[in-house]
């Protein structure tokens, strides 16, 4: 059994595909929790957490848990922030607090 989702592409079309945004979007089948925990590099528990609290799209079929890998990839896009976002928002808000305390 795979642990890829891209594994479903021919093998010219996954070294095309080495950004995981662009493996999920291309994938064309439903993934377990513990198969998309892999492709992320997390534990399945951050997944599951995700899904109780319906924060991740995701499909229920009797007691599994499936995820359509191009709606993660939309949800990832959509609640991600790349490192200078936050570092910009980080140094707004100590600069902040900052003028705050010395007024």
């Amino acid at each position: 059994m795979s642990t890829s989702p891209a594994s479903s592409l021919p093998a010219r079309q996954q070294e095309a595909y080495a950004d995981v945004f662009d493996q999920l979007l291309h994938c064309d089948r439903m993934l377990p929790a513990k198969e998309l925990a892999g492709l992320l590099a997390i534990s399945p528990k951050p997944i599951y957490s995700y899904v109780e609290r319906n924060m991740i799209p995701y499909y229920r079929i009797e007691a599994n848990i499936r995820f359509r890998a191009s709606d993660v990839a939309e949800w990832l896009r959509d609640h991600s922030q790349s490192r200078f976002e936050f570092s910009a928002r980080v140094n707004g808000a100590l600069n902040r607090s900052a003028a705050y305390k010395w007024r």
